[in-house]
């Protein structure tokens, strides 16, 4: 049986998915030259909600279903960028596409990260 007082680390992914997001969303909105539109702060603003998501650590299940629907949101988002990395890393596409293709990027690592973290506190669970 599982002690009770263990901690789960999918609040531990949360917090590192949610706070690069929102390193994204600032960099792509203070960085590139103006004028810069409001949407470039979307991931910002998914990383303010995955931070506040890692606050349920108590429920880890929950936790980690409502961070893969926000990877699910940002990768939505950001997932038609990744065909352009090749430009991106020629020099030939924007600011924008750069965060978008980091969003995209950081869902499917935060989602992978997530289902470690599940598959280790449901293997912890039965030990």
């Amino acid at each position: 049986m599982r002690d009770p007082m263990t901690l789960s680390s999918v609040p531990a992914v949360l917090r590192g998915f949610g706070a690069a997001l929102l390193l994204v969303g600032l960099a792509g909105y203070l960085l590139p030259a103006p004028p810069v539109h409001w949407t470039a702060l979307i991931p910002a603003g998914l990383g303010v909600a995955a931070l506040l998501l890692s606050f349920a650590g108590r429920w880890p299940r929950l936790a980690a279903a409502g961070g893969a629907l926000l990877c699910a949101v940002a990768f939505a988002g950001g997932g038609s960028a990744l065909a352009q990395v090749p430009a991106l890393l020629d020099g030939q596409a924007g600011a924008a596409i750069a965060s978008r293709a980091a969003t995209a990027s950081l869902a499917i690592l935060a989602l992978a990260g997530l289902v470690i973290a599940l598959r280790r506190d449901m293997r912890g669970a039965t030990a």
